[in-house]
């Protein structure tokens, strides 16, 4: 009963694609817990929902469910093949004002980006590293000022 009952359990949460290959999103900094490959994107990213073979940082599409020796077999759910052939896969960041105030917009003009919120400090994150910063101060802001402390603030939109 107890193994059926999980069987049961792994049907129902896994897909196809990924029965039996860990999520690469799983693949984790041990001191943030932030995903070390996934990059951030913003909620309604791309549905990929395949197997990729990473070596490294570096994923690209999995030939029949294998691997070259020297890299290794991840299901990516959200993501998508660059005109390069490599796959980035995603996990997704909540807008910033919809979780935060933020004030209406102002000038200069403001650009979108993913940005990382700690001790009501933000930056706005240009290369993901999953060392600096941890998944729950993570957020998409789609209109992004800079302050002349260095600091980046998420204005309203709307």
């Amino acid at each position: 009963m107890y193994i059926a009952s999980q069987l049961l359990i792994a049907t129902l949460t896994t897909t196809p694609a990924s029965i039996g290959v860990p999520d690469l999103c799983d693949v984790v900094d041990r001191s943030t817990g932030a995903p070390k490959i996934c990059q951030p994107h913003e909620e309604g990213a791309p549905i990929y929902d395949g197997n990729v073979c990473c070596s490294g940082t570096t994923c690209t599409p999995a030939p029949r469910s294998r691997c070259p020796s020297s890299s290794t077999l991840y299901y990516c759910g959200l993501g998508e093949q660059s005109p390069t052939g490599a796959v980035d896969c995603y996990f997704e960041v909540p807008n910033y004002c919809d979780v935060h105030m933020c004030p209406l917009e102002v000038a200069p003009l403001p650009w979108e980006a993913i940005i990382c919120c700690q001790y009501d400090w933000c930056t706005e994150v240009t290369v993901y590293n999953a060392g600096f910063c941890y998944p729950e101060d993570l957020y998409f802001c789609v209109s992004l000022v800079s302050n002349p402390d260095g600091s980046v603030t998420c204005v309203d939109d709307e």
